[in-house]
């Protein structure tokens, strides 16, 4: 009987502790898998001019220039191209250690995801200043969580796109017309109400244009 008892003992004690090394593997798996983010896998190119800085204040001499064309890859390796492409575009740049951005994102992506942009329209996010030193890294992990519907094209490690387009602050916007030439560009967060009314003036543009 003592014997028996000895054995089932062993065996409970083999089955706890397979357990623990089964449950020990899902979480490193898991930890894993949410940091398989390599930045050196993604590059862009640029074709067009610079934009200059983005001035603190007054007069921006960017306005009805041509912007440059960005192409590269998303998160999970598509092809983006962003250019207005014959359509009204926003472009928004977001860095994931970006409190801001974060409530952008956390307010638009749910919003956007139910309300989907019209196809009168281009709008593409921009992840960019990706740093793994700093919160919510990996970008597209914090991304996903925050429900962004956007296509979203990935910065090189020379956050090249954002130089390109004069960048000095997060969240960015850019303004394009259906030539590609700059309406606007600014900093900061807008609400939902803001979005709804930028779209709706450019698809009036747009369709004054027409």
């Amino acid at each position: 009987m003592d014997k028996e008892r000895s054995i089932n003992l062993h065996h409970q004690k083999k089955i706890f502790i397979l357990t623990i090394i089964i449950l020990s593997t899902i979480v490193n798996l898991v930890g894993c898998s949410s940091d398989n983010f390599n930045h050196s896998d993604f590059e862009i190119e640029i074709s067009g001019k610079k934009l200059e800085k983005l001035p603190k204040s007054g007069l921006d001499t960017v306005i009805g220039l041509d912007a440059p064309i960005v192409s590269g890859k998303s998160f999970i390796q598509e092809n983006i191209k962003i250019s207005s492409a014959g359509k009204p575009t926003i472009i928004l740049f977001l860095a994931h250690w970006c409190s801001h951005c974060q409530a952008e994102v956390d307010m638009l992506g749910p919003w956007i995801k139910d309300n989907p942009v019209s196809d009168d329209l281009n709008f593409f996010s921009i992840a960019t200043s990706i740093d793994k030193s700093r919160p919510n890294y990996p970008p597209n992990t914090w991304l996903d969580k925050g429900v962004w519907p956007v296509p979203t094209l990935v910065d090189d490690k020379d956050s090249s796109a954002g130089k390109a387009f004069g960048l000095t602050s997060f969240p960015t916007w850019i303004i394009l017309d259906r030539d590609g030439k700059v309406i606007n560009r600014f900093s900061g967060s807008i609400t939902t109400k803001d979005f709804i009314n930028l779209t709706d003036f450019l698809l009036k543009e747009e369709s004054i244009e027409k």
